[in-house]
């Protein structure tokens, strides 16, 4: 027969045994890593530019748009997920492409957050033949990770109905893109229409990441300013548990005319 005080005891134990998983549980809680994105301002931009100054690069010659910080309204998001965490990130509101004087031409850096950016920088052979840097960057959980391209295409034309293809790699990462010119069409900015070029791009990623990405873009013939972008993608990866990390959003010009 068992006391009722050995009884007791062994309800005060198990109490104290739930009272500690719970505790554990706020614990675990607490200490998990925020994600709170930061916006990146258009001020910001523009304090970059500045502070970036005379390069010594090329850019913004003839044929080529203004350098100096574009604003563009933004809609979409992007996501990740793996096993244990999740999170999304709105970009509602307002991004920027800053061109700036890169080596050969101009260097278009796309910013939406403080952990979101991509960046690119293409230069054409004398044969007509292309060579791109690509960097993208992103951050979760307050851990940011930069992958960085070289990319290749062969000769390209702007002529409706147009082909072309280009591939990029990396260190772990390959990247296979066809594009198209669908054609030219009339985009209204500022209450001032433009004739742009629409670029269909298909891609896909293969490697320690592997996954597709679709991208539309309408940039004006006379310079190739980017006025519209509609992108999508979806990427696996393998590392740390696995992950999937997905993104879609437009951008859309405000004013043809930088902030500098």
């Amino acid at each position: 027969m068992v006391s009722g005080q050995g009884t007791e005891r062994r309800r005060n134990i198990a109490l104290l045994v739930v009272a500690s998983v719970a505790v554990l549980a706020v614990i675990a809680w607490l200490n998990r890593p925020r994600d709170e994105p930061a916006r990146a301002t258009v001020d910001d931009a523009v304090r970059s530019f500045r502070a970036e100054g005379d390069s010594g690069g090329q850019g913004g010659g003839q044929g080529e748009p203004a350098l100096g910080v574009y604003r563009y309204t933004t809609r979409g998001s992007e996501s990740v997920k793996s096993p244990v965490f999740g999170a999304t990130h709105g970009y509602g509101g307002v991004s920027t492409i800053v061109l700036s004087a890169g080596r050969c031409g101009e260097r278009e850096r796309w910013q939406v957050l403080a952990g979101r950016w991509s960046e690119a920088e293409a230069c054409t052979t004398a044969h007509g033949e292309g060579s791109a840097t690509v960097t993208e960057f992103h951050e979760f959980f307050g851990t940011g990770q930069e992958d960085s391209f070289r990319c290749h295409s062969a000769p390209v034309s702007t002529q409706p109905g147009s082909h072309f293809s280009s591939s990029c790699g990396s260190d772990d990462s390959s990247i296979s893109s066809t594009s198209r010119v669908i054609g030219v069409e009339p985009i209204t900015v500022g209450g001032e229409t433009f004739d742009t070029t629409h670029l269909e791009t298909r891609s896909v990623l293969e490697g320690e990441t592997s996954g597709s990405a679709r991208r539309d873009e309408w940039r004006r013939r006379s310079d190739g300013l980017l006025l519209r972008r509609s992108a999508e993608s979806e990427g696996d990866t393998s590392t740390a548990g696995g992950s999937h990390y997905s993104e879609k959003y437009t951008i859309e010009l405000v004013s043809t005319t930088p902030r500098r």
